[in-house]
């Protein structure tokens, strides 16, 4: 089985524990990266060794030991790999292990949960803003690679496009893929969805109307669809349906915060 690239994270990794634990230890082996190993795994790998350079000594023996399986292909370790990370409170790390989880086994399904952990961790500022560039680019390339397995998989799509429309300084090539779910399917919830959201933050109200109009008749019930029109509604100065929508979205949520949020709102509207 040929290594991808992430597998150069292990390799990597078991050599610097390797070297800083060990005196009587075998020389790691040396593993030629492809010359295709892009320049943000390189930068995650950079991160991970200097995160396991910092732990001490019985933590270092259980990464080192983690490692040394998933250089083997054990499989069971890379979950052990994830916990560990999690263990430690490292989700960034974490995140990005699914990666090598889905090279090591290859599917849909691990892809997908792979692209959605990076991408949700991505966005949590408690992280280092570089590493959390890292993850987002790893997210796409999550993404992609469960697209390749599934092509018909729609939402799948959206997932790729909204991720790309909400971070990347290219979003027209996330509203292309967008755009070309709602061609297959015209009623596509999450596709309309992302696509009345990108309406509001691009200042298409009347776009995103119709986007959210179509979601809406097929899940009256849809809170995230209803505060969004809101928004669209309020900004074209139909302050009724503004109202409507937001009422509605306040019998139908059950966390406090978010009802007394929708309050707020409401008042700057009456």
């Amino acid at each position: 089985m040929q290594k991808g690239p992430l597998a150069a994270v292990a390799i990597a990794a078991i050599a610097l524990i390797g070297i800083y634990l060990f005196t009587d230890i075998k020389q790691a082996k040396t593993t030629k990266v492809a010359e295709n190993t892009t320049a943000i795994v390189q930068a995650g790998n950079e991160y991970i060794q200097s995160f396991l350079n910092s732990l001490d000594q019985s933590k270092r023996e259980l990464a080192s030991a983690l490692y040394q399986r998933v250089e083997e292909q054990d499989t069971v370790a890379v979950d052990e790999l994830i916990r560990f990370y999690e263990d430690v409170q490292q989700y960034n790390f974490a995140a990005y292990m699914h990666s090598l989880k889905a090279e090591l086994s290859p599917s849909r399904a691990n892809w997908e949960l792979a692209g959605d952990r990076q991408l949700s961790v991505s966005n949590n500022e408690a992280y280092d803003n570089d590493f959390n560039e890292v993850l987002y680019q790893e997210a796409l390339s999550s993404y992609q690679k469960a697209i390749d397995l599934d092509s018909n998989n729609l939402d799948l799509q959206v997932k790729l496009g909204s991720a790309i429309v909400d971070r990347s300084p290219q979003p027209m090539q996330g509203i292309s893929l967008l755009l070309g779910v709602i061609e297959k399917d015209s009623m596509h919830i999450n596709g309309n969805l992302a696509l009345g959201k990108f309406g509001i933050i691009s200042g298409q109200y009347d776009k995103a109307i119709i986007r959210l109009e179509k979601v809406l008749s097929l899940q009256p019930q849809n809170t995230e669809a209803l505060f969004l029109s809101a928004e669209a509604y309020s900004n074209l100065g139909n302050t009724d349906k503004a109202i409507e929508a937001l009422n509605l979205c306040k019998d139908l949520v059950e966390n406090e915060d978010l009802k007394k949020e929708i309050d707020a709102y409401l008042q700057q509207l009456l």
